[in-house]
């Protein structure tokens, strides 16, 4: 698959509950757009900066086939190309790459292009989202 990047915006949803002093800035980032991957995964500076909590931790494999422990930080706002879904954030080493993983394209109902390397809306629905509930 050809590989390509995207800009995302990235918020920490639980803002809109915090005193302005606590709440976290909200992240600009190109992502690795990665149907191998499984979530939104960022690096710890923009997770540092989005001020997210640890909601846990979990056990995943990278490229390389390594096992490793990461933080599950959430929850946050995702926007791509004008579309929006809240998911959880995988804690990545700081200086990595961001990756946009299938649950998030999935959510937004984005479809990969590899050979025009960019996301399309689903056809059945190019204006907004249209999500299999069974």
């Amino acid at each position: 698959m050809g590989v390509f990047k995207v800009p995302i915006q990235v918020r920490n949803w639980q803002n809109r509950f915090l005193p302005e002093e606590l709440q976290g800035q909200d992240v600009s980032c190109d992502a690795l757009v990665d149907s191998g991957a499984a979530e939104l995964s960022l690096p710890a500076n923009l997770v540092e900066q989005l001020k997210l909590e640890e909601l846990g931790t979990i056990r995943a494999y990278t490229a390389d086939g390594a096992e490793h422990e990461y933080r599950i930080m959430g929850m946050t706002e995702v926007e791509v190309q004008g579309r929006i879904c809240q998911v959880r954030v995988i804690e990545i080493p700081r200086g990595a790459e961001p990756l946009l993983g299938a649950v998030p394209l999935e959510e937004m109902d984005w479809h990969i292009s590899p050979m025009e390397k960019k996301l399309m809306p689903n056809p059945k629905s190019p204006e907004r989202p249209l999500l299999p509930l069974c």
